[in-house]
Formats: structure tokens, sequence, C-alpha cells
């Protein structure tokens, strides 16, 4: 009895670990179950002695986890003998088991669901691209177009414009140049530069370009064959990562101005040594050959660009590392470049170049010749530091400025009338109007002619006035244009057109029957007055003469 109420707590036990945890069998612990109540029946064992009980080993099922078999009713359990041996490990060893089970977490903990975080994306690694799209000076056609370096005067330029997809450090790369092992028509030498990043702007001038232009000239020998040869060019640079950038590019030159070898010239005899000094040669001069003016002339207050033609004088010596110095005399002439003192990179023998400048003028400056002054410092194939000077004269025209009121006809005109156009000229500018005259251009107006104004001097009036006669075989609303005519100190022409209206009513006629019918009533009131005039006349002078008479006879008699 007391065996099969162990058996029950140790089940009850069980089933309590069973709903703590999620992970527990129940197969397996049926299973457990049955396997312990065979060893018991089999054994046949009794309870165990006092000394079992105190035994850490026979029982080892914590207080704690048996607790709940205290709800159970229990009765006095009869004493039994001590037992030992195979029965002690059969009732001993199912116990130890459960006990072991509590150590299992419950399975009431929160599942929680991964969570994916936002991976960023790897940084791409800086790369040099060719800029097949844009057109830069010494190019003939862009690299979408087949570029093809140039061949001329004995030299190759080649070209190339590179646009980094990121920033490289010190905004710079290095290239050099591979021209093969042999039969090139090329001078062998060691071609290598740093390119900066620099702002290019394209041929038309349309667009201002970021980029690493990397350009190069390359002497041809004096004896080579017509083909083609490529040139690679290696490009390095370092990205802001500190990551090397390179770039290999492969351009093909076309040499179709074959030089053969010249034929073997007998030595010519030696000159006798001589100690003097040596005989000196000619060293290149730059000058400016020609200039011309976008537009023609400089106006006051507007931009104008002025190119120079600048020449090298020999031609046995080419011109390098030259700059060009902007010296204007008048500081009301503005140069628009980034500084007064320009780069040039190299002028060959004899040739010439041109130098596009920009400058501004204030819109105060007086008009007339102004001079700007240029100074040249550049270095020879031989010699450094050599230097020369040029002159331009800019003639600057103040506009011609003219303002006018009274370009205007009255309301209404009749046939046969004289109509007087008065105009008053204003000149507004700072410079002289010449020729200055008024055109009347109206239906039904006649003017005879251009009224002429002449010269207005600056800041001066003039009133130009003209008769116009109106037309008798013409009525109603007329329209026309008053044009005003005035050139500038150069004989340059401008005008001024102003629309006018007027209308022409026809001319009002006396009324000839009214005059008639009251002429008869005025000849009959002329001769009621005459008559009684000279009815007054009659009677008072002989009265007057015989009054007279009578009071000088009266005298005599006092």
């Amino acid at each position: 009895m007391n065996m099969k109420r162990k058996i029950l707590s140790i089940l009850l036990v069980l089933s309590l670990l069973g709903c703590q945890t999620v992970f527990a069998d129940e197969t397996a612990a049926a299973a457990e179950t049955e396997k312990i109540t065979e060893a018991a029946e089999s054994s046949g064992a009794t309870e165990p002695s006092q000394e079992e009980k105190q035994d850490p080993t026979a029982e080892s099922v914590p207080e704690t986890t048996l607790a709940p078999t205290t709800d159970l009713p229990t009765e006095p359990e009869p004493e039994a003998e001590p037992t030992t041996g195979p029965a002690e490990e059969a009732t001993t060893a199912p116990t130890t088991e459960p006990a072991t089970e509590p150590a299992t977490e419950p399975a009431t903990e929160p599942i929680t669901e991964p969570t994916t975080e936002p991976t960023e994306l790897p940084m791409l690694p800086t790369v040099l691209q060719i800029d097949s799209r844009h057109l830069f000076e010494g190019m003939d056609a862009t690299y979408e177009q087949g570029y093809k370096p140039k061949v001329e005067n004995g030299e190759v330029l080649i070209v190339v414009p590179l646009r980094p997809t990121g920033e490289l450090q010190n905004r710079e790369i290095m290239v050099s140049l591979e021209l093969g092992e042999r039969d090139v028509p090329f001078v062998i030498a060691s071609y290598e530069k740093v390119i900066p990043l620099t702002q290019e702007v394209t041929v038309d001038g349309s667009e201002t370009v970021e980029l690493y232009l990397a350009e190069f000239r390359l002497p041809l020998k004096d004896t080579r064959k017509n083909g083609t040869y490529p040139v690679t060019m290696h490009f390095t640079g370092y990205g802001l990562d500190a990551k090397e950038v390179k770039l290999s590019y492969t351009v093909f030159v076309t040499v179709s101005d074959e030089v053969m070898e010249a034929p073997v010239q007998p030595e010519p005899p030696r000159p006798s040594v001589s100690y003097g000094p040596p005989k000196p040669t000619a060293e290149p001069i730059v000058y400016i050959s020609e200039c011309s003016f976008e537009p023609g002339t400089a106006v006051a207050g507007e931009p104008f660009t002025l190119t120079l033609t600048l020449k090298n004088s020999v031609t046995t010596k080419e011109v390098k590392n030259m700059l060009v110095t902007v010296i204007p005399e008048n500081l009301q002439i503005n140069l628009l470049e980034k500084s007064t003192v320009i780069p040039v990179d190299r002028i060959g023998k004899g040739e010439e170049i041109r130098l596009p400048l920009h400058f501004s003028t204030d819109p105060n400056i007086e008009e007339g010749k102004h001079t700007l002054k240029f100074q040249f410092a550049y270095d020879s194939s031989k010699t450094l530091k050599l230097s020369s000077e040029g002159s331009v004269v800019v003639d600057v025209r103040q506009p011609a400025e003219l303002s006018y009121d009274g370009a205007a006809l009255p309301v209404k005109v009749f046939q046969e009338d004289l109509v007087t156009l008065s105009v008053n000229l204003m000149n507004t500018g700072k410079s002289p109007l010449y020729n200055c005259r008024i055109d009347c251009d109206v239906d039904g107006l006649n003017s005879g002619g251009t009224i002429f104004v002449g010269e207005i001097p600056t800041g001066e009036n003039k009133m130009g006035r003209g008769n116009l006669r109106v037309s008798k075989e013409i009525l109603g609303d007329v329209k026309g244009t008053v044009t005003i005519h005035y050139e500038d100190a150069f004989g340059k022409d401008f005008r001024k057109v102003c629309q006018v209206s007027t209308k022409i009513d026809p001319k009002p006629q006396p009324p000839e029957e009214k005059e008639e019918e009251q002429k008869p009533s005025l000849w009959w009131l002329y001769g009621l007055a005459g008559i009684a005039l000279g009815g007054l006349a009659g009677y008072g002078i002989p009265w007057l003469i015989r009054d007279r008479k009578q009071r000088r006879e009266d005298d005599l008699r006092l």
C-alpha cells in the first residue's frame, strides 16, 4: 500500500513537471512510470528503513518538488524491516530522475522573431573614365566621334580628357607614355607629367567642364615611315580612401608624311679653331601681329573681347613658358579674366597663336582712344628670361542717347488747313548728336520734306518745327509715323519711330443765304439814319449861323 502511494506521488510530481515544460515527452514519462512499477513489483521490497530515509543517496527529491503531495490523504505507515540490495536500488533509482527535471526551464519564454537590420552598401571604388562627349582645344573630333591625334609641323598632339567617378588625393594624377620598342616615328624619350584638375571650356564655348586634361606633344623623327602606331598612356592616382586608381588607354597615331633617309653628304671641311667668343644667334621676339574686337567697337558700359595674335619672330627657336601681363593705362577699362597674368604654353618656330581677352568699360568713361599695354616674359630653347612688350589702342564710344516729346498731331484737322508739328529733341547721352532730322509720313498730310534740326551738343535740346498741309481729298481717320534720325560721332545712324494719328474733317462753309436776307433791312436803316442826320444838319447849321450873327450885332450895339 505504501509503495502504491509512493508511486502515485511520483506520478503526480511527473505530471506537474510535464505541465511546466514544453519539451517533456508524455510517451517517455509513461514508459518511465511503467518501468518503475515493474521494478517495484519484481523486487517485492517493503518500505525502506529509517536509516535509508536518512541516507542522502536514498532519496534525493527536494522538498519543494514533493510539496504538492501534502494535499493527499496520508495513512500511518507500518514498520518494515530494512532491506538492502536490488530492492533499494529499484526504489531509489526512479526517484532521482524526476529530481533533475525541474532544472529544465518552462516553455513560457516569449519567442522573438529575428530582425533584419538594413545593411550599408559598400562604397564603389573610384575609377578614371574618358570624357567622350566634349570637344576641347586641339581636338578635331570627340572620342565618341572617333578622335585621332593631330600630326602636323613635325610633331604629334595627343589630347586625352579624363573624368574620375570620385575625388582624388591632391586633385592630380600622374601620366606616362609607352611608345613601343622599335620602328616608331616618335623621338624616344621619357614622357611623364602630373596633370592637375582644371576647369576647361569646350571649343564652342557653351560649357565649362571640370576634368583632368592630359596633353602631350611628341616630336617626330627626321626619318619616318607611314603607318598607324599605338601610343599607350598610363594614368595613376589615389582616391580619398588611399587606394590606387589606374587606367591604361591606347590611342593610334597615323603618320602620312613619310620622310626617307637623306643621302649622306660629304663632311664639310672643318673650320679653323677660333678661341674667340661664340657667334651670337638671333633670339625670338614675341610681338602682336594683329588684333580684333568683338563687337567691332568698344561701347562704354558694355563688355567686349580683344583677341591678340602673338607671333614668334624667328623660325629657328620656339618660345616656351610665356607669361602675358595686361597693363591698362585707364582704370575705367576692366579686365574680366581671373588674373592680369595669363600663361601661354608655347609658340612654335615662326608660328603664331591667338589669345582672347575679355574686358568691360565703366559707363562714364571718356569717349575716345585708350591704350592697353602688354608685357611678354618667356624662354627660348637656348636662352632663359627673355621679354618684349606691345600695346593696343582701344577706341571707346559713348552710346548715342536721345529723348523727345511733342511728336503728336491735333485730334482733329480740317481740309486745306495748315497744321504745325513741333518736336522737342533732347540729347541725354555723353557725346554730341549729329544730323538730327524729322520725317513725317501721314496719309493726307504733306510735310513738304524733311525737317532738319542739325547738331545737338551733350546735355542740350533743340526744337524741330514743320508745317503740314492738310489734303482736300481725304476725309476721316488717318494714321502714320514721325521718324527721328540722328548720328553719333562715328557716323552711325540711329532712329526712333513714333506712331501718330488724327481725323480730317471737311472745311466749314459760310451761310450765304442769311446774309442776302439781312441786306435790305440794313440799307433801310442806313437810309433813315442819313435822312435824320441830313435834316438835323440842314436845320441846325443855319440856326447856329444866325444865332452867332445876332450875338455879334448885339455886341456892336453895346
